[in-house]
């Protein structure tokens, strides 16, 4: 028995899509993840390092937790890449629903974001130079206008379960 919009069922499993949007929805990220090792590495090596772990570690957190919930797991529809991915190191999992297993687990992503722009803030008032405020700038540019563009503009735009997605419809905080 076919049971509607589920994601064995979902119509977007046909779909492929192209190289260079995967591209173009990683290496803003990469490039974030880049930049956040080297704001940190100003104040400490050791701390670049740990941040650089944990952004790999973030990321492959996102393909076990999040991933495997999502309709376009194991398939070639997902914008990031991820579902392929994913699927060759995690099994497929339907116990529950995939807005609230993101919604659950996106936090993981959040330190990626604000502990550069946190560093980035203190070196600017603690030891200001023009290369800081350069990476600052690039660092916010990319982190919170350019990726949050190419995802909701690119990647997700023409996206079949995006009424699905809290990142298209905008992570609730009432419960479900």
């Amino acid at each position: 028995m076919e049971i509607p919009n589920s994601p064995v069922n979902s119509p977007c499993h046909s779909r492929k899509i192209p190289l260079w949007l995967v591209l173009l929805d990683n290496i803003p990220t990469l490039l974030l993840f880049v930049l956040g090792f080297i704001i940190i590495y100003q104040v400490s090596f050791s701390w670049a390092i740990a941040f650089g772990t944990y952004a790999v570690f973030s990321v492959v957190w996102f393909w076990a937790k999040i991933c495997p919930y999502c309709h376009h797991y194991d398939t070639f529809a997902c914008p990031c890449g991820y579902g392929k991915i994913s699927s060759m190191f995690f099994r497929r999992k339907e116990n529950k629903s995939f807005r609230k297993v993101f919604r659950r687990n996106l936090g993981i992503q959040f330190p990626n974001w604000f502990v550069p722009l946190a560093v980035a803030v203190y070196l600017i008032i603690t030891a200001y130079s023009e290369p800081i405020l350069y990476l600052t700038i690039s660092f916010v540019v990319i982190g919170f206008i350019v990726i949050p563009v190419i995802s909701k503009l690119v990647g997700c735009r023409n996206c079949e379960i995006k009424e699905d997605c809290p990142w298209m419809t905008g992570i609730k905080t009432e419960r479900e």
